[in-house]
């Protein structure tokens, strides 16, 4: 009798043990992906931060005239690149049937952490960009009220050889190389009966939405990576360009 109980003993042991080590393995791996994920998620917040401050700054060049600045991004085991330049075009549509245009390159800056989701400056706005979408964090500098379209075009372009950086903690340096307003587009009074808005961008999805609800334009895809936005009637118009340099440091 004492015998069967012993054994019952040890297979109640064996089991309750067998339990506690699956339950803590379980958990253990399940826990790691969990942690990983949130660390993965506060670094991606804390970069989308970083490019807030980096668009404030770009804005202190373009909009207050400062002749530079710098932003900190702290990258960790991400990594900070520039990418292919953007298209940003804008055609004047003309009663008498002259239709000046102008267009601009500019250069993107994009965080790249673990996960799939990325950090972009690109045309003095910041987007949170991921293959099932995306958001728009800071809008450009565009504005548009009661007729008043104003339209900075935010040139970026890359000084130095060094276009990815990984680790640490980066300085984006940039300095204002031209600021100039765009005459045939500076009008008190504008005398277009539409202004023609192209930008060729991975995320011209994003900037179709941010067009299509900030300046109540309307929108069509014209070629791969290309919208076009028309916004009718402008009763004051200003277009300005400022081309701004920037490196990485570290």
């Amino acid at each position: 009798m004492s015998r069967d109980r012993a054994v019952s003993d040890v297979l109640g042991f064996v089991i309750v043990f067998s339990l506690v080590a699956a339950t803590v393995g379980i958990v253990s791996v399940s826990g790691i992906g969990i942690l990983q994920d949130a660390r993965n998620a506060e670094q991606l917040n804390n970069a989308e931060r970083a490019f807030d401050v980096l668009a404030d700054n770009m804005a202190d060049i373009h909009q207050e005239g400062a002749p530079s600045r710098s932003t900190e991004i702290k990258l960790d085991n991400a990594r900070l690149e520039v990418r292919d330049p953007i298209e940003i075009n804008v055609t004047g549509v003309n009663p008498t049937g002259t239709n000046p245009s102008v267009s601009y390159s500019s250069t993107p800056i994009m965080y790249e952490g673990r996960s799939d989701t990325a950090i972009v400056y690109e045309g003095g706005a910041v987007f949170r960009d991921a293959p099932q979408g995306g958001v728009v964090s800071e809008q450009p500098p565009f504005r548009f009220s009661d007729g008043e379209v104003i339209i900075p075009i935010i040139q970026t372009q890359q000084m130095g050889n060094t276009t990815s950086i990984s680790g640490g903690t980066v300085r984006v340096r940039a300095e204002r190389a031209v600021r100039e307003p765009l005459p045939e587009f500076v009008q008190r009074e504008a005398d277009y009966d539409a202004l023609i808005v192209n930008i060729t961008s991975p995320r011209y999805r994003l900037w179709r939405r941010y067009l299509e609800d900030d300046a109540d334009a309307t929108c069509k895809i014209t070629r791969p990576e290309t919208v076009q936005c028309r916004i009718d009637d402008p009763k004051r118009l200003a277009v300005t360009r400022t081309l701004i340099n920037f490196e990485f440091e570290t």
